[in-house]
């Protein structure tokens, strides 16, 4: 087989796959776009009360361990002083 029929003969079966499934209509098109869009808005919220709830802890903690050197990133990844607060 030459270099050139590679192509061709690739795009037939690309034809041929394209033909044989039905095509989607409008209201299928709809309803996959906005369960799309409501599944990115679910993941991303959860992603958001993730950091919102990590970030003040990690405030709190600040608060009360002002000399302490552990940073955001390390608190995030979970690692934690074995001490509390005194409260």
């Amino acid at each position: 087989m030459s270099v050139a029929a590679v192509p061709v003969k690739l795009f037939a079966v690309i034809r041929q796959r394209r033909a044989a499934r039905p095509k989607r209509s409008l209201a299928d098109w709809i309803a996959l776009t906005i369960a799309h869009g409501l599944s990115i808005m679910v993941v991303s919220g959860l992603v958001y009360v993730t950091y919102f709830v990590q970030m003040t802890s990690y405030d709190d903690f600040r608060k009360c361990n002002k000399n302490s050197t552990i940073t955001r990133f390390e608190w995030v990844l979970g690692f934690r002083p074995a001490e509390v607060c005194g409260r």
